[in-house]
């Protein structure tokens, strides 16, 4: 499959028709000649696979930015036209290809292009974005983990877009996202930053992810819970409510959520009262509970096993060892008459 090489130099300050039309031009070059020949047809089929409808609007805004990102190159001084026809151009090859030796590059395979052009809504922007975040992956553990704000400004960005640009690139199968549940245990309780990768790469982007985690004096972030709705359930509970009358389930789910409220309380000690005041919390007495739910072993009580079925007959022994079995009595039934 074709490599589109990308340099890391400058590309900062280039825009998302450039960085496209350069991966394009950079696929297309080759070095055996001194001139690429193409056309905006051949770079839009190269973009999405698939020759361009031109009755469509779509296809021919598409067309429009690639044409955009030709002239604003060329005024730049970073692609050579040397002769041009409408959309059919002549490009010298200086620049359309990167000095692996020399300078440091992004690799972007031609799928990858394909596949955010054929499925985005904005693929010039989303393809912009995955250059930019897979420029900072770590090249040995295929993993890295920038917070969302260092995204956000090394992508040129608002939060907002980076989380639309991850959810698109996450259902297309091209970037994993490994979200660690854990904070930061240094008094700033900032969250882990997420770690990122290629979702080809997805098994080595998860043992990263875990060997950065470990590197971090973190905790694990508790489930968000309503302390408030849990312990009114505590309270009903103890006064004897219909609703856990003789509904075990009900009692299980209720004695795990006062764990997590009392698991809660070694984090976050302090809880609001009616009139405004804080105040210590102070944990639910589970001794309230069954023990076997406390401890979640569930008790089988005799009654579960039903009503004895004791046998019409006392038989003896002796005759019972004499019945016939079940293959002796069916061989010696009498044939019923039909």
């Amino acid at each position: 499959m074709l490599k589109l090489f990308i340099s890391k130099s400058g590309n900062y300050e280039l825009n998302e028709q450039e960085i496209t039309v350069l991966a394009i031009l950079n696929g297309l070059a080759e070095k055996k000649h001194d001139v690429l020949l193409t056309s905006v047809s051949i770079m839009g089929y190269v973009a999405c696979g698939r020759f361009l409808n031109k009755a469509e609007k779509k296809d021919r805004t598409l067309c429009d930015n690639i044409r955009m990102g030709i002239q604003s190159l060329a005024d730049k001084g970073i692609i050579k036209i040397i002769n041009q026809s409408g959309e059919n151009y002549v490009f010298s090859n200086d620049g359309l290809e990167v000095d692996t030796e020399k300078e440091k590059f992004i690799v972007v395979e031609l799928w990858e292009l394909q596949k955010i052009f054929s499925e985005s809504n904005k693929p010039f922007n989303v393809f912009t974005f995955f250059v930019g975040l897979v420029g900072t992956i770590n090249n040995k553990t295929k993993e890295w983990h920038m917070s969302q704000d260092e995204i956000a400004t090394n992508c040129r960005c608002s939060k907002r877009t980076v989380n639309s640009y991850l959810e698109q690139l996450e259902a297309m199968h091209l970037i994993y996202v490994y979200r660690h549940k854990k904070r930061r245990a240094d008094g700033t309780y900032h969250k882990l930053n997420n770690s990122y990768g290629r979702y080809a790469d997805k098994d080595s982007v998860i043992k990263a992810a875990q060997e950065y985690a470990n590197t971090v004096e973190c905790e694990d972030i508790l489930t968000k819970i309503d302390r408030r709705a849990i312990k009114l359930r505590y309270n009903a509970f103890c006064d004897g409510a219909k609703k856990y009358q003789d509904n075990p389930d009900a009692v299980i789910a209720l004695c795990n959520e006062c764990k997590l409220y009392n698991k809660s309380l070694e984090v976050k000690p302090v809880e609001g009262s009616c009139d405004g005041e804080w105040k210590q919390g102070e944990p639910l007495d589970l001794s309230v509970f069954p023990d076997d739910v406390v401890n979640g072993v569930p008790k089988i009580s005799d009654d579960q096993w039903g009503e004895p079925d004791s046998m019409e007959h006392d038989f003896s022994v002796e005759e019972i060892l004499d019945m016939p079995t079940m293959g002796e009595v069916q061989i010696n039934q009498p044939k019923r008459c039909r």
